[in-house]
């Protein structure tokens, strides 16, 4: 996260209170009370699915420059904004631009993006960590800059600096979502570390030997040390003793102990702080291929738009000037479409029939090319001589 500091001589703070988690933790330990850091939490299955399939998704979204005339919307391609994006000076890609936000967002609750401009316009974008940026905001006058060394020894205004925020309590320092799922963390570990012990244990290899005769504290600890180095390494869970021996389990079975029914409830647990469905993370079977179409449009609604809105809202709030206002920036999420093919055939197919696209108009989103006559837009009217909008003056009162 950002470091956040207090300025302009303002009164003395009042003394803060006591809250659950803590915004640190110095050695990544995963304990009650205190928030993980970043490293440690994408150790978790669960929460390294959720972010990776979040930001992933978002990063493989066309970045577009939209230009709003009386003719509808149109691509411009030649724009400063548009042209920064896939400038070759940049380090880093587009796609690895949108997912560092995004992952920055989640597992620090703030992404910062330098805006690098040439005689006031736009030429390039640089990330920058969040733990190199300090926010400064004076509440009482409602004034915000930033400060990052690694960039310039001055203060980084509002406009030049890109900051995504999607969690905050004051709409400028971003709230992490690990610090809300502490507590899940916190037990989800404690299952995995559980689980892991289980098996490094030898399994169900554990227990009670029981000798018929008697033996001395050298042979007890002979048999204890034998016992140990052949089945609570890599033993497969059988064990051979001797006849006058006897083995009693001690150790309840993962399905009697529950050991994999939690560790399933925890990948559930996790699912809804990101607010995706278990089903995506694999925490669940027996899904259909319409169950699957559903879910898909449930997480584009649900879980990506507001990554992708608090996205297109500062790209558009920074990147155009204010004389721009026929200019709009968005993530192209049609791009999802082709994921799902017939999904994607029903929606072009709308789009014909409702006159809104016509068919060279979609082919060349596809990347075919035209044909001559495919440029009008029709709809579906029964006598195929009105279908073309552009020649609706047929005089139906003709005798």
């Amino acid at each position: 996260m950002g470091k956040f500091t207090r300025l302009f001589g303002l009164e003395k703070p009042k003394k803060e209170e006591k809250r659950e988690f803590s915004y640190v933790s110095a050695n990544g330990a995963l304990t009650f009370g205190s928030l993980y850091n970043s490293a440690s939490a994408m150790n978790i299955s669960a929460v390294f699915a959720a972010t990776n399939l979040i930001a992933n998704t978002i990063a493989m979204l066309p970045l577009k420059v939209l230009i709003n005339n009386e003719e509808g919307q149109n691509e411009t391609t030649t724009h400063p904004v548009a042209l920064c994006f896939d400038n070759k000076k940049n380090v880093i890609s587009k796609f690895t631009l949108l997912k560092l936000i995004v992952q920055s967002v989640i597992l620090r609750g703030n992404a910062f993006v330098y805006i690098v401009r040439t005689g006031g316009v736009v030429t390039s974008l640089r990330y920058v960590e969040s733990g190199d940026v300090t926010i400064n905001y004076n509440k009482q006058k409602n004034e915000l800059y930033y400060d990052c060394g690694v960039i310039t020894n001055k203060h980084i205004m509002p406009k030049d600096m890109l900051h995504f925020v999607l969690n905050s309590y004051d709409g400028v320092n971003g709230v992490s979502l690990l610090s809300y799922a502490a507590r899940t963390l916190k037990i989800t570990n404690a299952s995995e570390n559980s689980a892991k012990n289980f098996f490094e244990n030898g399994m169900n290899v554990n227990g009670l030997l029981k000798v018929n005769t008697p033996i001395t504290a050298q042979q007890k600890e002979e048999i204890r040390s034998s016992w140990n180095q052949a089945y609570n390494g890599e033993g497969g869970g059988l064990a051979i003793i001797n006849a006058n021996m006897e083995y009693q389990q001690l150790q309840l079975s993962p399905e009697d102990s529950q050991l994999l029914a939690s560790r399933q409830y925890n990948v559930a647990d996790i699912a809804r702080f990101f607010n995706i469905n278990p089903l995506l993370l694999g925490g669940e079977s027996g899904a259909t291929y319409s169950s699957l179409e559903m879910l898909q449009n449930a997480f584009l609604i649900h879980t990506l738009q507001p990554y992708i809105s608090m996205i297109e809202c500062e790209l558009n709030r920074k990147l155009l000037s204010e004389n721009e206002t026929n200019l709009t920036i968005i993530l192209e999420t049609n791009e999802l479409l082709r994921i799902d093919k017939q999904a994607q055939a029903n929606y072009y197919k709308t789009m014909v029939d409702g006159g809104i696209l016509s068919r060279n108009e979609i082919r060349k989103e596809l990347g075919y090319n035209g044909f001559e006559g495919g440029d009008s837009h029709t709809v579906a009217y029964s006598d195929a001589a009105q279908n073309t909008i552009e020649n609706n003056d047929t005089n139906t009162d003709e005798e």
